[in-house]
This record gives C-alpha cells, sequence and structure tokens, in this order.
C-alpha cells in the first residue's frame, strides 16, 4: 500500500548555493550524496513529518538533457519537478494501478557523502501523477530524521502538493485510485502545462 507522501523535489541549478539559500531560510539541510549513473547529485531538507525536500541539480545539464526527465526544468531555469509517494509494496501497488503505471519498476540509488549505498525500486506512473518508491535499503538510512528533520523556521512538514494539469478532471479521477491506496490528498489546477506548480509547508 501507499504509505503517504515520501518527498517533493526541487531542481536547482547549483545545489550549494541552493543548500546556503534554504539555510539561510531557517531550514537544516542534509547532504544526499551522488546518484547512480553520475548524472545528479542532491541534499535534502527532512521533516518530522517523514516527508522530505529533495534538492536536486545536474552536474552536466547538456548531458543529461536526452537521459533525464527533470532535465527540462532544469533548462526552465530550475523549480518543482515531481513528487514520490512511499509505497511498501510496490508491486502490488504497481498491479492495482494498471493502465497508470507508465513504465515497470526501475532499481535507483545514491552513495550518501559518508558512503552509504542506498538502493531503492521507483515505478513511474502517467504524467503528471507522481512515481512511486519503494526502498530496497533501510528508509532511515535515505530519510532525514531527528534534529535533521528540526528546523529554525518552526516547519514541520508539507502541508499541500499542487499539480498543474491541462485535464484536470482526468488527472482528478487518476489521483483518486492513488487516494485508495493511501495516497495523500493533493490540490488539482487547470494549467497550461502538467507538473507540479507550488509545495506549501506547515
Amino acid at each position: 500500500m501507499i504509505k503517504g507522501l515520501d518527498h517533493v523535489v526541487l531542481v536547482v541549478l547549483d545545489l550549494p548555493a541552493a543548500v546556503r539559500d534554504h539555510r539561510e531560510r531557517g531550514f537544516t539541510v542534509t547532504p544526499g550524496g551522488e546518484h547512480a549513473g553520475g548524472l545528479t547529485h542532491n541534499a535534502l531538507v527532512g521533516f518530522q513529518d517523514g516527508s522530505y525536500v529533495e534538492l536536486i541539480a545536474f552536474h552536466d545539464l547538456a548531458a543529461a538533457r536526452d537521459k533525464h526527465s527533470w532535465a527540462p526544468v532544469a533548462e526552465r531555469g530550475g523549480g518543482w519537478a515531481d513528487f514520490a509517494l512511499h509505497s511498501d509494496d510496490l508491486r502490488a501497488d504497481a498491479a492495482a494501478l494498471g493502465e497508470l503505471v507508465a513504465r515497470p519498476p526501475e532499481d535507483g540509488g545514491r552513495t550518501r557523502p559518508d558512503g552509504v549505498a542506498l538502493a531503492w525500486r521507483v515505478v513511474r506512473l502517467r504524467k503528471p501523477l507522481p512515481f512511486l518508491i519503494e526502498d530496497l535499503t533501510a528508509r532511515e538510512l535515505r530519510v532525514p530524521s531527528g534534529d535533521a528533520a528540526k528546523h529554525a523556521n518552526g516547519i514541520t512538514g508539507v502541508a499541500k502538493v499542487v499539480l498543474g494539469a491541462r485535464d484536470p478532471a482526468v488527472v482528478a479521477r487518476d489521483h483518486a485510485k492513488l487516494r485508495a491506496r493511501g495516497a495523500p490528498e493533493i490540490a488539482v489546477r487547470a494549467a497550461d502545462r502538467d507538473g507540479v506548480i507550488d509545495v506549501t509547508f506547515g
């Protein structure tokens, strides 16, 4: 089943600059590491509700242009790119969601700055729906918690994800199938481009 919001993805052009900016805004930021494949690196803003913001940047955008679905967001100057839902049984969720699944399960991972290797599996759904992620290594190794999830600005979690859609009625209908599997509520608004258009915190 889907256990809730896993994380939201914010594409940035300069990771060290984004980390400094978020720290200046009162967030605790945890270095994330290097993703498998070497195209991207990240840092994380964890929350007490168990979710997090992933700050992700491309090492070489030109090299990633035809290889990564978030590259167009970087080419537009960065911004919200996607969000993920945490699954404790990815294959069962994928089977239940049927035609909403865009690609079969794919393995991923990253290596933290301390050398710890993380592994997970994802299922990509029909855009602009989120992707599902299931940890193959312990989730607590991937997701910041404890003091790393406490922030000077008092924010404790993601309050709402706002999803833009060219056909909001269809996206709302499809998201209802995710809700039946345990997904959190999101806001769906008419937009000229499919994708996450805002994230609010609480």
